[in-house]
């Protein structure tokens, strides 16, 4: 009998900006330094922990040139603009939230052309601050949370280093859970069960290393400092909003840098099947999504669509199969239980409060909790069984 054709089709890894080394994170180091064009910010890029320390943020970037965004022709040097620029508008916004929040145009107007050329949020976000911000410290070997330093801080310092790259960190452990997981993804659209039953053992193994590298967050980032000086200037735009002279007189509200925004963990739940959308965490999910590069959002898409992990791993009955998928969602909710635990530390014991609203401009709490109970529900009932 002639194999049944593919439900769906997933194309090659490395279309959508995915390696199989790095995952998410770019295979090509990010720029250094900024392209001559945009000399002019360098100064006050460099500056930014010292100018917000003296309350001169402001000043400085009005005395700034407007620079022109399109000098940045290549996507390594659009990304390193974008980095900068993002630094700082929220740095702008944030050392005056009761004062004028008309963003001047020599900072607003080339920091929306170039999000618009990469088709992401003129605002800080995760793509631009972990994927895109980092240097090997030591250039003959693999980039790693133990091998990199950032490119752009916004206060400085060790913590606010191993914040972003213990975050790295755990994006690059994603990259092989996300070779095996595509290519199961792909074989489950051939009902290909075998294949797709060794590649979740694969990928049952290598799940917790995720939740290892993000245990690691505590090595070097103290809660108390993350949460007073570097958390308040990752935060979004909330009502009324923020203009940006040049380019609307109408004032725009943005969610600000979130884990949510990684797209690491939303590839998981879309490979696996993990359903959101009866929760609080489904509507936040996909909004985050419109803070992704687009390749990686499509990525998502594609894969959400196309996979059949879960309907093939259900028909096998009892199996390896079924046990390995099994042993992948409990995983991830473990993964999911750490992650509020460490924003329960980070987050809402620093704050004295009981509830605290997220950099993501949402109650993390409770995304969180529903995030992870709808994880756990996502697990493969005994075969036969009714409920």
């Amino acid at each position: 009998m002639a194999a049944e054709p593919p439900l769906s089709t997933l194309a090659d890894l490395s279309s959508y900006e995915v390696s199989p080394t790095t995952g998410f994170v770019p295979d090509t180091d990010p720029l250094i330094d900024l392209p001559d064009a945009f000399a002019p910010l360098a100064v006050v890029a460099d500056d930014v922990p010292g100018l917000l320390r003296w309350g001169r943020v402001r000043a400085a970037i009005d005395a700034m040139p407007e620079v022109d965004a399109t000098a940045a022709t290549t996507r390594h040097e659009q990304e390193r603009a974008l980095l900068v620029l993002t630094t700082l508008a929220n740095a702008w916004v944030w050392s005056d939230p009761d004062g004028d929040l008309r963003m001047p145009v020599q900072l607003a107007r080339p920091l929306w052309q170039l999000a618009r050329a990469l088709d992401r949020q003129p605002i800080v976000h995760h793509a631009s601050m972990c994927l895109w911000n980092w240097r090997r410290i030591d250039p003959t070997q693999p980039v790693s949370a133990d091998n990199s330093e950032l490119l752009q801080t916004v206060m400085g310092g060790t913590d606010e280093t191993w914040f972003f790259t213990a975050t790295l960190g755990v994006e690059l452990a994603g990259a092989p859970v996300l070779t095996a997981l595509h290519d199961a993804a792909v074989a489950s659209t051939h009902h290909d069960v075998d294949t797709v039953e060794a590649l979740m053992v694969t990928v049952a193994d290598l799940v917790p290393s995720l939740t290892t590298a993000l245990a690691r967050m505590r090595e070097w980032c103290d809660p108390h400092i993350f949460y007073h000086r570097l958390r308040p200037f990752l935060a979004g735009w909330p009502e009324p909003g923020v203009v940006y002279e040049g380019v609307s007189p109408d004032p725009l509200v943005l969610a600000g840098g979130s884990a949510g925004q990684s797209s690491l963990v939303q590839a998981l739940d879309a490979a696996l099947g993990v359903d959101h959308d009866g929760s609080s965490a489904g509507p936040f999910l996909r909004l985050m999504r419109d803070y992704m590069p687009p390749a990686h959002r499509r990525y998502l898409a594609d894969l959400g669509t196309a996979s059949r992990i879960r309907e093939v791993a259900d028909a096998a009955g009892p199996s390896t199969l079924r046990d390995s998928y099994n042993t992948t969602v409990a995983e991830l909710e473990i993964f999911r239980r750490r992650h509020m635990a460490l924003a329960m530390e980070y987050v809402v014991a620093p704050s004295g409060e009981t509830a605290a609203t997220g950099t993501g401009g949402t109650d993390f709490a409770v995304f969180l909790r529903d995030a992870r109970t709808d994880t756990a529900a996502g697990r493969l009932p005994p075969p036969g069984h009714r409920g």
